[in-house]
């Protein structure tokens, strides 16, 4: 993942200079531009885009699930704790998963 700062380029000139240099998407919002890539052709997408919009704001390999599951309100509270108790824990670095929680079950578990 190659992440710019909105200011960098417009959206479409983002995409514009991502699909030529290989990359396989790219996400901009009011915030920034995610440009992604398959692992293999990362340094030469970064080279490409560094070359025509400068340093980006950041530029790491990001592992991200094909797929995703929707959780219940039961399942995302279990879920949520065992998150907090692992991010607790000084011996865990980093927490992955694949799961996706819809905000009306999110509220509910806010309040």
């Amino acid at each position: 993942m190659i992440r710019y700062p909105a200011s960098a380029a417009s959206a479409d000139d983002m995409l514009e200079g991502a699909i030529e240099a290989g990359a396989d998407n790219v996400e901009s919002d009011d915030e920034a531009h995610e440009v992604t890539s398959a692992p293999e052709d990362f340094f030469a997408v970064r080279d490409a885009l560094e070359a025509r919009f400068g340093p980006p704001e950041s530029a790491r390999l990001d592992w991200r699930p094909t797929t995703s599951v929707t959780l219940d309100e039961e399942r995302a509270a279990s879920v949520l704790k065992l998150i907090d108790v692992l991010d607790d824990s000084d011996d865990v670095q980093n927490v992955y998963a694949n799961f996706d929680i819809p905000d009306a079950v999110m509220q509910k578990l806010s309040a």
